[in-house]
C-alpha cells in the first residue's frame, strides 16, 4: 500500500501554527502509513519551533503583506513578489520530490504558496479557519477546499461557497511546568492576559491603575511579558502576582475569575474551554480587524465585555472589572451564559473528516 503523503501549511503567528500542531498530532496518532511534513515560514514563530515536532520541514523566505500607507511598506511589499517568485519555485520542487496526496491548512501568509501549487498540482486540501471572520487565504481558496472547518460558526456567513464544518479550535497540548501562587480566596481573581511579549496598552492602563489604587478588592495575577517583567515585578504583593511568562495556562485558567485580554482566536477559545468571563480588548492592528469579530462573538452571548482600543483608559477598564467582580448578578450571569456556549471536540472532529477521505481515495 502507498504511504499517504500529508503537507501541513499555516504559521507566521501561534494562532494559525498551534491549531495545526495540534491536527499534526492527532493525524500522527490515528494514520499509521503516512509522511508527514511542514511548509511555513522562515521568519514565524515556526522557525523557533518546528524542530522539536520531529517532522521534515521546508521554510521558505516569505512575509505577509504590510497593510499600512508609507513608503516602507511599498517598498516592502514589492520584496514580497520577488519572495512569492522564488517560493513559488522551491514549494513546486518541494512538491514533486515528495508528492502529496494531502495539504492541512491553517490559513496566514505561510499557507498561500503551499495552496497554490497544490491548486496548479490538482492536490486535494483541507482548510481551518480559526476567526469569526475568515482570513484573506482562507476567502481566497475556501471554495475549492475539500472542507473548511470553522473555529467560530458564525465564519460560515463569510464563507458561502464553500464547503463549511463548525468545529471549534484545537487547542494545542505542551508539556507544562507546575506553578503554584497563593491568594486570597475570599476575593475574585483576574487574570491579565499579554501574551509571551505582554502588552504595552494592557501593561500601562493595569500600573495606572495599580497606582491609583482603584482595584484594591481583587487578587491580580498579571502576566506582563518577557521584556516587560523587570520594569513592573515590584508590583508583586499579597494580592498582586506579576509575571514574565507562565507555560501553564491551564491553571491560571482554573485560578481565576475574570479574564481581562486581547481577543486574538486561540486566547478565545480557551477562554471558552476554560469557561470564563471576560473583557476583551481587539488589538485595532489585527488583520481586517478579525480580533473585533472574534470578541462580538462573545459579547452577542453575553458572556464577555469588548471594549475598543480608542476607548480604553484606566477610569473604564477599573470601573467594568469593578462592577463584574463586585456584582454577583452580573458576574453570575455572565458565567452562565458562557457556560451555556457549547464546544464541540474540535480535534477529533477534524481528524475524523481527513481521514475519511484518506480512506475514501
Amino acid at each position: 500500500m502507498d504511504k499517504y503523503n500529508i503537507i501541513f501549511c499555516g504559521g507566521g503567528t501561534g494562532g494559525h501554527y498551534y491549531p495545526l500542531m495540534s491536527i499534526k498530532n492527532e493525524i500522527s496518532k490515528k494514520v499509521d502509513n503516512k509522511n508527514l511534513y511542514y511548509i511555513g515560514s522562515k521568519y514565524g514563530i515556526e522557525s523557533k519551533k518546528i524542530n522539536s515536532e520531529n517532522i521534515k520541514s521546508l521554510l521558505i523566505p516569505i512575509k505577509g503583506i504590510n497593510r499600512s500607507f508609507s513608503l516602507y511598506a511599498i517598498a516592502r511589499n514589492c520584496l514580497v513578489f520577488f519572495e512569492l517568485f522564488f517560493g513559488l519555485i522551491r514549494v513546486s520542487l518541494f512538491f514533486i520530490k515528495n508528492k502529496p496526496s494531502l495539504i492541512i491548512a491553517t490559513g496566514g501568509y505561510a499557507s498561500f504558496i503551499p495552496l497554490q501549487i497544490a491548486k496548479i498540482f490538482n492536490v486535494p486540501y483541507f482548510l481551518h479557519e480559526q476567526n469569526s471572520f475568515p482570513g484573506l487565504v482562507t476567502r481566497m481558496f475556501g471554495s475549492k477546499a475539500e472542507k473548511v472547518f470553522l473555529g467560530f460558526e458564525n465564519a460560515k456567513n463569510y464563507l458561502k461557497s464553500s464547503h463549511t464544518l463548525f468545529t471549534g479550535n484545537p487547542i494545542y497540548n505542551h508539556s507544562q511546568k507546575d506553578i503554584s501562587i497563593s491568594l486570597d480566596h475570599k476575593k475574585r481573581t483576574l487574570l491579565i492576559l499579554g501574551g509571551s511579549q505582554g502588552s504595552v496598552l494592557l501593561n500601562d492602563i493595569i500600573s495606572e491603575c495599580i497606582d491609583n489604587e482603584i482595584l484594591n478588592n481583587i487578587n491580580i495575577i498579571w502576566i506582563a511579558g518577557l521584556k516587560n517583567y523587570d520594569k513592573y515585578k515590584h508590583y508583586n504583593t499579597n494580592s498582586i502576582k506579576v509575571l514574565s511568562f507562565v507555560d501553564n495556562m491551564p491553571y491560571l485558567y482554573d485560578k481565576c475569575d475574570l479574564i481581562v485580554s486581547r481577543s486574538g482566536a486561540m486566547t478565545v477559545s480557551e477562554i471558552l474551554q476554560f469557561k470564563k468571563p471576560s473583557i476583551l480588548i481587539p488589538f485595532r492592528f489585527s488583520a481586517e480587524d478579525h480580533q473585533v469579530f472574534n470578541a462580538k462573538y462573545l459579547q452577542e452571548k453575553f458572556a464577555a465585555l469588548l471594549i475598543q482600543e480608542k476607548d480604553l483608559d484606566c477610569t473604564l477598564l477599573s470601573s467594568k472589572i469593578n462592577e463584574i467582580c463586585e456584582n454577583d448578578r452580573i458576574y453570575n450571569s455572565m458565567k452562565d451564559n458562557i457556560q451555556k456556549i457549547d464546544i464541540p471536540d474540535s480535534v477529533n472532529i477534524i481528524s475524523k473528516k481527513i481521514m475519511e477521505h484518506l480512506y475514501a481515495v
